[in-house]
């Protein structure tokens, strides 16, 4: 029971990290989106029973082979999905500039002829060292 609890409890933190988005905005609206999603009957609060289950929910996703318990490999499994679902769901509001739920490459290289435009800081048709972005404040990062 305690290595559920904590196990539990870990699944919740990481999930609550990984969800943390950049900009305050986004953040805000992923909790929203995370509240509306526990609170089963919609009351506007959610119950221990409701966040329980939420949890549970989490953990039986997490324990890929049902055996009730979750192993090293079945977190990093859990924990990546969802990463990657996070940064194709960024990706595609980013460049699915008609919505339709998929990319073309008109949409790709329209994007790419922007960063590029972003980058080539002297409109010179090239980038050079100097306009590349240090790593720790990379405008690239900054772009929705």
């Amino acid at each position: 029971m305690k290595k559920t609890s904590i196990a539990l409890a870990f699944l919740a933190l990481s999930g609550a990290v990984a969800n943390a988005a950049p900009q305050a905005q986004t953040a805000q609206a992923a909790g929203k989106n995370r509240f509306v999603r526990i609170d089963a009957n919609a009351s506007g609060d959610i119950t221990f029973d409701e966040f329980a289950a939420a949890m549970n929910k989490r953990w039986t996703k997490a324990d890929a082979d049902n055996d009730g318990k979750i192993t090293v490999a079945e977190l990093v499994e859990t924990i990546h999905r969802g990463r990657a679902q996070r940064v194709a769901d960024r990706m595609m509001v980013r460049f699915d500039t008609n919505k339709d739920g998929s990319l073309t490459k008109d949409e790709i290289e329209a994007r790419q002829k922007a960063s590029f435009a972003r980058l080539d800081k002297n409109g010179d048709g090239k980038i050079v060292a100097d306009e590349m972005p240090n790593r720790m404040n990379n405008p690239m990062r900054k772009q929705g």
